[in-house]
């Protein structure tokens, strides 16, 4: 069963990558997958991020369905890629707590970045506190990622670079 389900997350279509691409896409697929969820995700399906009591949250329900029950800021609708990046689609009025607790996500993921040593340090195969859903997915977004790099001629060493240079930046 777990192979099958690592087979199934396998990527597929993947593309060359400039490092800087391929930053962007680990940062968005690493606040995905830091977000709590019980349920598969699917390839080119909609999901939906909020932030609610100080944890990340993704959901198969929109805002509209919620309507006034909605848990949460609304942050982003997500897709999952065939490659096994997630891309994120930024609500415009994001709320003022919501668009704090991005930016400390995204200084405490340069501040891992910087640390790191070696592309295996930067993406890691197993992250052990994740549950297993985002593990597998972790594993295949790792994967595709490297191989993204090996197309453009990167070795890991352009994403390393990218990342500790703080390529990456949200507006406050």
């Amino acid at each position: 069963m777990v192979l099958q389900q690592i087979a199934a997350a396998a990527p597929s279509e993947i593309r060359p990558k400039p490092a800087e691409q391929a930053l962007v896409d680990y940062w968005c697929s690493s606040l995905v997958l830091s977000a709590a969820f019980k349920f598969r995700v699917s390839p080119d399906q909609t999901y939906y991020l909020y932030h609610v009591k100080q944890v990340w949250q993704l959901s198969l329900i929109s805002p509209d369905e919620w309507g006034s029950r909605q848990p949460g800021a609304f942050v982003a609708t997500c897709m999952l890629q065939r490659d096994m990046t997630w891309k994120l689609v930024f609500a415009s009025d994001l709320p003022e707590s919501a668009r704090l607790a991005l930016v400390a996500f995204l200084e405490a993921f340069q501040a891992r970045a910087t640390e790191s040593d070696t592309f295996d340090e930067l993406l890691p195969d197993y992250i052990a506190e994740l549950p297993y859903q985002q593990r597998v997915l972790a594993s295949a977004l790792k994967r595709s990622l490297q191989h993204s790099l090996q197309l453009a001629g990167d070795n890991g060493l352009g994403l390393l670079e990218a990342a500790v240079q703080g390529q990456l930046a949200i507006s406050r």
